[in-house]
């Protein structure tokens, strides 16, 4: 079977009871399915009451939506690694471009979050991607240098638990706007990004998923692209009727 994973990040999109709500028909839904790991990213208020509802033995597993890179101390509203843990999240996304675009997070920044997700052993879905249209060269020069930036000074063995997650600020929210040919190309183009970083064995083995805007209609070619290692979705992932087909019709794919 082919290395995959699904994740959504619900961003600020539901109350605490409906989150809760999805979470309860995801977690049925999901009784009998352990084909590959299932990830939501709720809000933080509602993260333990979820961690407590879902069954220990689900698919499903729970992320915070963003982390400090501080361990403790006098920053408020931040919420540490150690916080997260706490509650069972077991997944971090960092580097959202919602998060570059309104409060002006960088790739130094990324970093050290990225740092303080893995010494404390968080698995990142670190987001990257251009965030303006360009040619391919323009395109391949911002990808490998973000890469180089947000990967700075990370060993191999901590970088194995990072899920890469090409996310183009151009694309989200824009579906059907991207061609499969696009995604294909900037997949295989983080891979031997990372190739160069690391080594051929790293990258063949991470996982890249595509997040840039997704639908019921483009899913199935998507996951079907030979350096797609999953998918990143918010609204098919809010609905669990929908984030449910997408997740088992995926799962046929890949096998």
């Amino acid at each position: 079977m082919k290395n995959f994973i699904i994740g959504s990040g619900w961003k600020m999109e539901l109350s605490y009871q409906k989150s809760i709500e999805v979470a309860k028909q995801l977690d049925k839904n999901l009784a009998n399915f352990h084909d590959f790991p299932v990830v939501i990213f709720p809000s933080f208020t509602v993260l333990s009451a979820i961690k407590q509802t879902i069954s220990p033995h689900s698919a499903l597993k729970i992320g915070g939506q963003d982390l400090s890179w501080k361990e403790y101390g006098p920053y408020t509203g931040e919420i540490s690694a150690a916080m997260l843990l706490d509650v069972g999240c077991e997944y971090v996304e960092i580097n959202h471009q919602e998060r570059r675009k309104y409060l002006h997070e960088d790739n130094q920044m990324a970093n050290l979050k990225l740092k303080a997700a893995l010494r404390n052993g968080l698995k990142p879905f670190l987001c990257i991607g251009e965030e303006e249209k360009g040619n391919q060269n323009q395109t391949e020069n911002f990808i490998s240098s973000q890469l180089k930036e947000l990967l700075n000074t990370i060993p191999k063995f901590e970088a194995t638990n990072i899920i890469f997650a090409y996310e183009p600020k151009w694309a989200i929210g824009q579906y059907g706007l991207i061609e499969l040919k696009h995604i294909q190309n900037i997949h295989a183009l983080i891979r031997n990004c990372l190739s160069f970083l690391y080594d051929d064995a790293f990258a063949q083995d991470i996982k890249i998923v595509y997040g840039g805007g997704i639908t019921m209609e483009r899913y199935k070619d998507i996951s079907k692209l030979p350096d797609v290692n999953g998918l990143f979705t918010t609204r098919c992932g809010i609905n669990p009727k929908t984030y449910t087909e997408l997740i088992l019709q995926s799962a046929q794919i890949i096998n």
